[in-house]
């Protein structure tokens, strides 16, 4: 349904935007407003979309999916990924990469465990309702955090599991009340944006919104943590309605895009850490090198999910093609 396709693709240019952001947040007020606005919702969205995309079940075909299209990538780009940084950019090798997914492939660990976990939720009462719980209940406890992936795990799980439970006639019907209310929903971020930009407005930390360690590490008293953990998700899911509300329905270039959106998602990482390593981020000062980041990053989204760039690394990210031949 290219409804989808096209949420994806505005969805991973979005994602190869804020990391193009990051070498620029510790000087650039700007960049840090917008890359809080950015991960407030886009993240969220993704699993809100792969939920929504997912089925209950626990089969033969949907494992062997779960280890061919996640699983298999992971490993891959895993190895990938810390060969990179350590002969590349001279970052050196760590012990804890053998249980840590790599910066961006946490997604595809999380994912799998979503999925795996699915089937189990849906048996519960208000699966929803256990999904917020344990998202909750997971910063509370200070031992979980970025080992195996497990806090971003437990705490995206809610997006998840709305995604699955939305309805599609939800997602679908689009009136031209419901767009002028994401449209304000916008606005009013960018007001955010605009407010932490001039310092009217304290830049949150992004651990917050990486949803990656507990509340304790984060300085907050478990009630603060709970409170304000539960009212970021509500933000998320709200923006993520938004975001399929103004997300066209016809069929263009964002849904060839979208079905082409794994090829930027993980080869995204090495052109922007080269880029850095490179001393590129040296040059955009102000708002106006903010911007062309920014824009940089969306170039570059849309180049690597570009057919041919696709077509010459499938084999790293779809390795069960290579099987088939054989």
């Amino acid at each position: 349904m290219p409804l989808f396709e096209n949420a994806r693709a505005v969805l991973i240019v979005l994602v190869v935007m804020g990391h193009s952001l990051e070498p620029l947040l510790a000087r650039e007020p700007l960049a840090r407003a917008l890359y809080t606005a950015l991960y407030l919702f886009h993240i969220p969205a993704f699993a809100f979309l792969s939920g929504h995309l997912s089925r209950a079940e626990w089969s033969r075909k949907s494992l062997e999916g779960i280890a061919w299209s996640l699983l298999a990538p992971l490993v891959i780009f895993q190895v990938l990924y810390v060969a990179f940084d350590a002969w590349v950019l001279g970052r050196g090798w760590s012990r804890h990469w053998l249980f840590q997914p790599y910066w961006v492939l946490w997604f595809l660990w999380s994912l799998a465990c979503w999925r795996l976990m699915l089937p189990l939720l849906r048996r519960l009462p208000m699966p929803l309702g256990v999904s917020f719980a344990i998202a909750l209940g997971a910063g509370l406890l200070p031992w979980v955090g970025y080992l195996f992936g497990l806090s971003r795990t437990l705490v995206f799980l809610p997006c998840f599991v709305a995604g699955h439970l939305a309805r599609r006639e939800w997602l679908l019907g689009v009136t031209p009340r419901r767009r002028a209310l994401a449209v304000a929903l916008f606005a009013l971020l960018g007001g955010f944006v605009w407010a932490m930009t001039t310092g009217r407005l304290a830049t949150p930390n992004p651990q917050w919104l990486y949803g990656s360690v507990s509340y304790s590490a984060l300085g907050a008293t478990a009630l603060t943590g709970v409170a304000t953990r539960l009212a970021l998700l509500c933000c998320a899911l709200v923006f993520t309605w938004a975001v399929f509300m103004l997300c066209p329905r016809n069929e263009g270039a964002l849904t060839r895009l979208g079905g082409r959106s794994l090829a930027p998602f993980l080869l995204h990482g090495f052109v922007v850490r080269s880029v850095e390593k490179l001393g590129g981020y040296s040059v955009p000062h102000g708002p106006m090198g903010v911007m062309l980041v920014l824009l940089g990053g969306g170039i570059l989204a849309v180049l690597l999910g570009h057919p041919l760039i696709v077509r010459a690394t499938r084999p790293l990210w779809e390795p069960r093609r290579l099987f088939q031949r054989t």
